[in-house]
């Protein structure tokens, strides 16, 4: 027999004589430990805008010996994105006392709730009554649990084209917008007009429906859209907003995102309009063009005025047919004078003697 077995055999034996049996005496309990956790499967908590963040649990460790006893803690532990620490890995318990002890596991932040991570506890009596206690003549304890990440919704909403949307009456559009899905886990986006109630009182409606529910992986984006036809009447030029809200079916407490576009309603210009628009024209659009046509109108009104001068002069003058004379075509192209023509023309203005006469004419 070894020397380590004789030790401890006279250290059982000793032990024993600290205890004398009397009729009503129970045997002494052998050494050995008990431990136990009040949270076998905890969550961190990784929500943002938590920097560092933590979850703790509470382990008890119980002595249920009849002697006073040394306990150390030990943790197997695998995780690599998560931390794993004791408040205290040793300990004395007297015979049939407890002592609690604090395990915290720190995280990162946005850490993927698809993560989970093994952990053990291990107690192992090193002393009995200040002897050191052989590791096989105990039983050691242990605690088994699972750490896991919590999932939480974070979504994020936007309109690639923010402009105005001009709409006549009774005609439908598509606002298409992207959903965000920057929570940790796979989620679905439900997306509402938010002031649907006030819309719709004001003559609009939506074909489709006015919620859109949207399939997003984690850290993935997704497109929708929504249809909204304006009213059948707009007796009056008119501007609403629209408002649109995201929000995570996966996890109520997520901050909700929201967004605004307006919708200008265009008022019914008539069957005899000129095809509407024309109330866009600014004021300086409308003096170039008329400004335009009056000069035109005038340059019409001065060609039949002259017409009519020319033709009046025309009739007064006697018919005189000059002799016919034959002439070489040199002599005769000689003998041609603008200056006549000149004088001619002159004559003839003159006879208008007033531009006011002529327009009165017309």
């Amino acid at each position: 027999m070894s020397s380590t077995r004789k030790l401890t055999l006279f250290a059982v034996l000793m032990l024993a004589m600290c205890f004398p049996l009397t009729a009503s005496a129970q045997l002494p309990t052998a050494p050995g430990v008990e431990i136990d956790c009040d949270e076998k499967s905890p969550k961190i908590d990784v929500r943002p805008p938590t920097s560092n963040p933590q979850v703790q649990i509470t382990c008890t460790l119980t002595n249920p010996s009849s002697f006073e006893e040394q306990i150390s803690v030990d943790k197997e532990w695998d995780g690599v994105e998560v931390e794993m620490t004791l408040e205290e890995d040793t300990f004395t318990l007297a015979a049939g006392e407890e002592e609690d002890f604090t395990v915290t596991f720190s995280g990162n932040s946005r850490a993927s709730a698809s993560l989970e991570h093994d952990f053990t506890l291990v107690a192992l009596v090193t002393n009995v009554q200040n002897l050191d206690w052989p590791e096989q003549l105990t039983s050691n304890a242990t605690v088994d649990g699972v750490l896991g990440i919590q999932a939480f919704g974070m979504v994020d909403l936007s309109v690639a084209d923010k402009s105005t949307r001009a709409m006549n009456s009774g005609e439908e559009i598509a606002i298409a917008f992207q959903a965000q899905n920057n929570g940790n886990s796979d989620d679905d986006i439900r997306v509402i007009v938010l002031n649907q109630d006030e819309l719709e009182e004001a003559g609009f409606s939506f074909p489709g429906g006015a919620t859109v529910v949207l399939a997003a992986e984690d850290g993935g984006t997704v497109d929708g859209e929504f249809t909204l036809r304006s009213p059948s009447e707009i007796p009056k030029d008119a501007r609403y907003q629209i408002t649109l809200q995201a929000s995570s079916v996966n996890d109520e407490d997520a901050t909700l995102s929201e967004t605004t576009l307006s919708i200008q309603l265009e008022a019914n210009t008539g069957a005899g309009s000129l095809g509407g628009g024309l109330e866009e024209f600014s004021k300086d659009d409308a003096v170039l063009y008329g400004g335009i046509a009056a000069a035109g109108l005038f340059g019409i009104i001065l060609v039949v005025a002259l017409s009519r001068a020319l033709r009046k002069r025309a009739n007064s003058q006697p018919m005189y047919v000059p002799p016919v004379e034959v002439a070489d075509e040199e002599e005769s192209e000689d003998e041609f004078d603008f200056g006549d023509l000149d004088d001619d023309l002159d004559s003839m203005l003159d006879d208008v003697d007033d531009l006011d006469d002529v327009f009165a004419d017309l």
